[in-house]
This record gives C-alpha cells, sequence and structure tokens, in this order.
C-alpha cells in the first residue's frame, strides 16, 4: 500500500474566501488578533519582572577603576569589590537597620 495514494489534492484557496462578508466578521478578526498580541506582550512582561532578582543599591567609585559596591540578589545583600581585572565579595550585610532605631535607645541613656 502506497502512502502517497491516500493523499488528497488541495485546491487553491480562491482570493473572495478571504474577504470578510460583514463587518462583525471584521471586527471580531481584529479583536482577535488584539488579543494575540496583548497576551503575547503580558507575557513578555512577566518573563522579565522574573529575571530581576538582583539589583545595585548603591557604588562608590573609589578611583583608578575601583569600586565597592552593595548588591542585592532577593533578600540578601552583599558588599562587593572590584578593580579593573577582578570583583570580590567583600562580606554579606546583616540587615539594615534604621537610623532612628539606633538612635532612639542612645539617647534615653544619656543624663
Amino acid at each position: 500500500m502506497n502512502p502517497v495514494s491516500h493523499v488528497e489534492s488541495l485546491s487553491p484557496v480562491s482570493p473572495k474566501s478571504q474577504e470578510f462578508s460583514t463587518a462583525e466578521d471584521y471586527t471580531r478578526s481584529l479583536l482577535l488578533r488584539a488579543w494575540s498580541v496583548f497576551k503575547w506582550i503580558a507575557q513578555r512582561a512577566r518573563a522579565q519582572q522574573a529575571r530581576k532578582n538582583l539589583r545595585v543599591c548603591e557604588s562608590v567609585s573609589l578611583g583608578e577603576k575601583r569600586f565597592v559596591a552593595v548588591v542585592q540578589v532577593d533578600a540578601e545583600r552583599f558588599l562587593i569589590g572590584g578593580s579593573s581585572s577582578s570583583v570580590s565579595m567583600l562580606t554579606r550585610l546583616q540587615e539594615a537597620k534604621t537610623l532612628s532605631v539606633d538612635v532612639e535607645p542612645e539617647a534615653g541613656k544619656r543624663p
């Protein structure tokens, strides 16, 4: 049995069949395409947001192509140092306290 013998021949599509019969068909087609584009844009935006889990909180130049920076990865912060030829993690930082939390207990101790 030859598999090619069971293939049906396709007739070319006439240009009239692609025309819209009513304004409603045209509107429906336009809305479907707009919805598809919207879904594609939303998926791209979600993918870009999901990837952003690394950010530089603060950076200070030390001259001569050297720097120190605080980098946040998810909920953790690290102090890194770098030069023109290398980058090193200096330390993992503890949770930052606000200045008011540190100053208030000291203010109560003074006479």
